[in-house]
């Protein structure tokens, strides 16, 4: 054990110490989006139903301190996110400085606009929110001890609804999977973190990169087509080579480009082969540009191998292919 007068003898390493942990300290109480990690994508596994297919990540706060965010923004914002931050908007929540992280899930077959729902951590002032819809007279409904609040006439089937769980963190969703979400939440319904296939992907993605993404059955069979039966394997039965796709994973890193890591997640190690040995001969079957177009510089660096069952994919290039990188090269798989 130390003694005192040791102690005293290294003043100015301990100051320095202290100095440091100091620094930490205040670095993490500043930065509530980098202590909390991507902790939101956990939290949405067990309030996410257990049928769901398909998961997508942002790390809003992360991008904008990203020198490319003017330029990668329109990327990010999809069409998917536009309902929940138009009524962000309304209720004056700046979805560009108080939305921290998002994560939207499908049920479906496909990512496309309709049939989403999510999780969002930021900050919202739920007083002024519940104190417009009474001055407004806007629908609002109760359910699970929530106040769900209706971006549209509420009558509507496909209008986004959203229910604000703290200060920190709402649901969004159509009526029915909302409230499907608050039954997972208060464990009326088996959750998503059910599955442990699922939550060992969202456990080797969270934390990789500021946007990641999880397919699994149909759902993945759906991203993957683009790659495997695109040009060049017109010949090819989709029903046949995709039976064995269990999920589909990417991370995304958007700093000086764009780099996909891809993960084609296959049943065994031998249909991962024979997907490596597709893609392989239709990436060295194109001919070469004289000048490049942008789908071209990404599969020109497009490397591929397996790691047992996997399938394991890693696409450069710039800021503009990211629609080709991830539905696919010929653009008709789903996000």
């Amino acid at each position: 054990m130390e003694s005192m007068l040791e102690r005293v003898r290294k003043p100015a390493h301990d100051k320095r110490a202290a100095n440091l942990l100091a620094s930490l300290t205040l670095a993490l109480l500043l930065s509530p989006a980098l202590a909390s990690g991507q902790g939101v994508a956990r939290d949405a596994l067990a309030m996410f139903p257990a049928d769901t297919q398909q998961l997508a990540y942002l790390n809003l706060a992360q991008f904008r301190g990203m020198a490319e965010y003017p330029q990668i923004r329109r990327y990010l914002l999809t069409s998917q996110l536009r309902d929940f931050q138009e009524f962000l908007r309304s209720v004056g929540v700046d979805p560009e400085k108080d939305v921290d992280e998002i994560v939207l899930g499908w049920r479906g077959e496909s990512g496309g606009g309709a049939g989403f729902y999510g999780r969002a951590e930021g900050r919202f002032d739920l007083d002024r929110v519940q104190q417009l819809f009474t001055k407004q007279r806007l629908p609002v409904r109760e359910y699970q001890g929530q106040q769900l609040y209706a971006f549209g006439s509420g009558t509507s089937p496909m209008d986004t609804f959203f229910a604000f769980l703290s200060p920190s963190s709402a649901a969004f969703g159509r009526l029915a999977d909302l409230k499907d979400l608050l039954d997972v939440r208060a464990r009326a319904k088996p959750a998503l973190d059910s599955n442990s296939k699922f939550v060992d992907w969202e456990a080797e993605l969270e934390g990789t990169a500021p946007q990641w993404g999880i397919s699994t059955g149909k759902a993945a069979a759906n991203q993957v087509a683009p790659w495997i039966v695109g040009r060049g394997g017109r010949n090819i039965d989709p029903g046949t080579i995709l039976g064995p796709v269990q999920a589909f994973l990417y991370r995304l890193e958007w700093a000086g480009g764009i780099t996909a890591n891809l993960s084609i997640v296959c049943q065994t190690a031998e249909s991962a082969k024979a997907f490596a040995t597709l893609l392989t001969l239709w990436r060295d079957s194109r001919p070469a540009e004289a000048t490049p177009t942008n789908l071209g510089l990404m599969l020109q660096s497009l490397q591929v191998h397996t790691d047992g069952a996997r399938v394991e994919l890693t696409a450069i290039g710039p800021i503009e292919t990211f629609d080709q990188i991830l539905r696919g090269p010929t653009g008709s798989g789903a996000q």
